[in-house]
């Protein structure tokens, strides 16, 4: 196909079909193709993301929290060679957050009591102090009977993981699956037409 839809072959020089009497249909070919990889493609991206955010979730529903923190230094990464910020906060004010350690990656796993002043280090990673921001949200759960940070964001997108934000997130991820799959399709019988066209079109001028 990609022959007779895209190229300009000797057959059609011979044939004396120039450059002007192309069909436009070759050229909106082109852009259904295009449209169709990147749109599909960001679809997709963003389905399988949203089903592995699920995934990575699923064991922190139903007791997690968040916390506000505020930059206190960096600190190195345990596991790059970039840093991450320390930060300070407060524990929730929840009677369950006593039942547990803590462990907030800076100093040994701790028993606390909610509403303690903790400090934490962040997800986020960067070079220098001013690459991490002041104020960041911090999503804590309960991993294998300690209380840890799993993830830590600006101030104000983060919440805690329930089994409706599990469902309502793998609903997003197939629901933008499916979309992807429609998009390509969509894209497929565009170019099958514009193909179709493009040949019923330049026969036409061909044999004038």
């Amino acid at each position: 196909m990609s022959e007779d839809f895209f190229g300009f072959d000797e057959d059609e020089e011979q044939a004396g079909l120039s450059l002007r009497h192309r069909s436009k249909w070759r050229w909106i070919g082109v852009v259904i193709v295009l449209i169709a990889l990147v749109l599909g493609g960001l679809l997709m991206y963003g389905g399988l993301r949203s089903l592995s955010v699920a995934k990575q979730d699923e064991p922190y529903a139903g007791h997690s929290w968040v916390m506000s923190g505020e930059f206190v230094t960096s600190t190195d990464d345990l596991k790059t060679k970039t840093f991450n910020g320390v930060y300070q906060g407060n524990l929730p004010k929840d009677s369950n957050v006593s039942y547990q350690k803590f462990d907030g990656g800076v100093n040994d796993p701790a028993d606390v009591k909610s509403g303690q002043q903790v400090q934490f280090r962040g997800t986020q990673t960067g070079e220098t102090d001013s690459d991490f921001p002041r104020q960041i949200d911090a999503l804590v759960a309960v991993d294998h009977g300690v209380m840890k940070v799993v993830q830590t964001d600006d101030a104000g997108s983060l919440s805690p993981v329930t089994d409706g934000s599990i469902a309502k997130a793998r609903w997003i991820g197939w629901l933008e699956i499916i979309g992807a799959c429609l998009v390509i399709a969509a894209g497929a019988y565009g170019v099958v037409h514009a193909v179709k066209r493009t040949r019923a079109e330049e026969d036409a001028v061909r044999y004038l």
